[in-house]
């Protein structure tokens, strides 16, 4: 009797190379083809990743720069806290939530808890968690900002990954490359005890919006809050954070082999790698652009204007 797994299953004529890691390799000539690669998964839940290089690895920023330890990561957010723009309103909004105990937050936060304690444990209820919640929402924010953190951001939409492959400019000619993380894989990345597995973190900030919206919410904390939630939102952010250090990939293969042991005869692509020529590069940015998926749209701020504005001038510089 099969499992069924909430995953792609890979055939051989299904093309590209798939290893006994649960990792699926292919490569995009075009346009047409990448599309033609996306469709193959739709209706599966797979988060996803761009990045401008094979040779980076996967995983977060703070751990693949630096050897931070935990006591230098702590400082790194408390410094964080301090110099953000507007971080006195943000402040004053959170604690404002979470005295209201709005159902946005509670909800949020329910999430949360059931993602870290997948198994609840009633002696160890989710406010215990409120203050790591709210960290990882700092972590969230400076993410998208460029600040190092112990989070990996991904999107649920392949096609704003595939921009991120492809918006920075570069030089030498490597290969882009765009990752498909099985959502349900995460179950099976960690089998420590207690009981918890690799988390998803703040896939849905709607309670923000939702909250700084609202009627009754200052108008100074809606001008100065919504603000910082605005990248997020267009790129349809998610983050992960793994209870290990490691690469993701490295995580999934381990992972996938003791799968393997008990559904030998499958082969449940956990990880995606979608290969891309650098040389398509403004064909698949002026492809995007029609989808409305553009250096404006996704940075919805100074930055998006000052990037897309830069990518036109190298355009009309290459005419």
């Amino acid at each position: 009797m099969t499992q069924k797994y909430p995953a792609l299953e890979y055939c051989d004529d299904m093309g590209g190379k798939f290893d006994n890691n649960g990792v699926w390799e292919i490569e995009c000539d075009s346009w047409e083809e990448f599309i033609n690669r996306i469709e193959k998964v739709k209706g599966y839940k797979y988060f996803w990743r761009g990045q401008s290089c094979i040779e980076k690895e996967l995983k977060p920023s703070i751990y693949r720069d630096s050897t931070s330890d935990t006591k230098t990561i702590e400082r790194h957010l408390c410094q964080f806290k301090k110099d953000i723009p507007g971080g006195d309103a943000l402040d004053q909004f959170l604690k404002r939530t979470i005295e209201k105990k709005t159902p946005e937050f509670e909800k949020a936060l329910s999430k949360y808890y059931k993602v870290i304690h997948p198994k609840a444990n009633p002696n160890d209820p989710k406010e215990n968690y409120i203050e790591d919640f709210i960290d990882d929402i700092y972590w969230a924010i400076g993410r998208h900002h460029g600040l190092k953190t112990p989070i990996l951001d991904w999107t649920t939409d392949p096609y704003k990954a595939l921009f991120f492959a492809f918006c920075e400019q570069k030089e030498n000619d490597n290969e882009r490359v765009v990752f498909g993380l099985a959502e349900k894989s995460r179950l099976l990345l960690n089998n420590e005890k207690p009981k918890k597995r690799y988390i998803e973190l703040l896939n849905n900030l709607d309670f923000v919006h939702t909250i700084s919206e609202s009627n009754d919410s200052p108008s100074t904390l809606k001008e100065i809050v919504s603000p910082m939630f605005s990248r997020i939102k267009a790129q349809n952010g998610i983050f992960s954070r793994s209870l290990k250090k490691e690469n993701v990939e490295k995580h999934i293969q381990r992972c996938y082999k003791k799968y393997l042991r008990k559904y030998p005869n499958q082969k449940i692509v956990f990880l995606i790698r979608i290969l891309i020529p650098n040389g398509v590069r403004n064909d698949f940015l002026q492809k995007l652009e029609r989808e409305k998926i553009t250096y404006k749209t996704m940075y919805p701020d100074l930055l998006g204007a000052v990037s897309y504005c830069n990518y036109k001038l190298e355009l009309h510089s290459r005419t």
